[in-house]
């Protein structure tokens, strides 16, 4: 049966990505519900937004299109709420610049969501620059350079004295 047909998604391949994702899903589903609102409802629903998509061809990894509908299934939970979020899955709490004392995590959440929600695609999920352009909806400049923007950032808030040293 080949893949790249939309009408080919059978429900064997469909639980198949749907155990390999399910874990990255739910664990940006929990940094994004918005307050009153269960991660994993919002993962299930992302799941199956996915099994119900007529448009849905296998192109690239399909985790880089379950967190574009993970995205839009959390807006759409939050569209009368500010979008909340939560501390990252990775583990980035223990580390500490030793100059400035603060803790990594504490600078990414310091970061705008746009910013670090770009730098959670692509460093925790491990997504490429374009499917991290997918799953937000904008273009592989555009995420580059919030990348770019959110490690100055990131930089400047840990002390570091820039790339020279």
């Amino acid at each position: 049966m080949p893949r790249n047909n939309p009408e080919s998604l059978g429900p064997e391949r469909a639980r198949e990505i749907a155990e390999e994702c399910y874990g990255e899903v739910l664990a940006y589903c929990r940094r994004h519900a918005p307050a009153g609102h269960d991660a994993a409802d919002l993962a299930q629903e992302t799941f199956l937004r996915f099994v119900r998509a007529q448009g849905y061809a296998e192109r690239g990894r399909p985790i880089a299109y379950l967190m574009r509908v993970a995205r839009s299934v959390c807006v759409d939970a939050s569209r009368s709420k500010r979008l909340e979020t939560v501390a990252l899955d990775f583990d980035v709490e223990d580390v500490r610049d030793e100059g400035s004392g603060i803790e990594v995590g504490e600078a990414l959440a310091k970061l705008p969501d746009d910013l670090r929600e770009a730098v959670e695609l692509r460093y925790g999920s491990g997504l490429e620059v374009n499917e991290v352009a997918r799953a937000l909806g904008v273009s592989r400049f555009a995420v580059r350079r919030r990348i770019n923007a959110a490690l100055r950032l990131l930089e400047g808030e840990l002390g570091e004295g820039g790339i020279d040293g």
